[in-house]
């Protein structure tokens, strides 16, 4: 009996893993939401902006309540909201946080509400960080979460694990980029959108819909748009 328990226990361990592990291919009848980032100041004589989408599956099968209230915040102009948030916290090569609501750039709203369910986060801690584009709550205080850039087993039992990055790679390299060794992004990074990908459409679709570089000689705005935001094969390896 004790041999068939640690067997199955095993193999559940092991459809765990296989849920944060980089597929080649998205199934579109899973929960997807993607978030729209900018990188850098619109000020000055030159505005240099880096403007790329970030789409993620959502373990709404582990994590149901968590992943309904982040479609809700990424979709949403009002409060509760990621729009107009912050990725306050970036270590190259390694992980950022992201969703952080009291560096919002229209001012600090209810930044510290508890907005995901503290019993939830508690009976779920199974997922490990495996791979770069894991996402995890930060905590349950606030609506931050981390956006691993590599493996990060040390945060395992301690952030748990509602999804993962399926497109915007390169996005995440821009954004690993920006990061210092303290954590201290060297140019803002701002949530600028988001929605929710209806079930049953490829979520590559939702790539199609960024829009067109600005030209920068009439004007400016933004200097590059991640068009054709990768997948991790064709971005290769995020962290060192």
């Amino acid at each position: 009996k004790m041999e068939e328990e640690n067997v199955a226990k095993f193999a559940r361990m092991d459809r765990l893993k296989a849920r944060s592990a980089l597929e080649d291919e998205c199934d579109p009848e899973k929960t997807h939401a993607y978030m729209d980032i900018v990188i850098g100041r619109d000020q000055g004589k030159n505005p240099e902006l880096t403007r790329g989408r970030l789409i993620f599956e959502l373990f709404d099968d582990i994590m149901p309540r968590t992943a309904d209230q982040f479609v809700r915040m990424v979709s949403s102009s009002q409060e509760p909201t990621y729009y107009g948030s912050a990725i306050s916290t970036i270590f190259p090569g390694e992980k950022c946080v992201a969703g952080d609501r009291e560096s919002r750039i229209e001012g600090a709203v209810s930044g510290r509400d508890q907005v995901f369910s503290r019993v939830e986060q508690e009976a779920n801690w199974q997922v490990p960080h495996l791979n770069p584009g894991v996402l995890s709550l930060y905590d349950f205080k606030t609506s931050k979460f981390i956006i691993t850039f590599k493996q990060m087993e040390q945060l395992d039992g301690w952030h748990p694990v509602f999804g993962k990055t399926v497109y915007g790679f390169d996005v995440l390299r821009e954004i690993s980029d920006r990061g210092t060794d303290n954590g201290t992004p060297k140019l803002p990074v701002t949530v600028v959108g988001g929605g929710s990908v209806p079930r049953g459409t490829h979520p590559r679709e939702y790539l199609k819909a960024l829009e067109k570089a600005e030209d920068k000689e009439e004007g400016g705005g933004y200097k590059k748009v991640m068009r054709y935001s990768s997948t991790y094969r064709h971005t290769g390896l995020i962290g060192h």
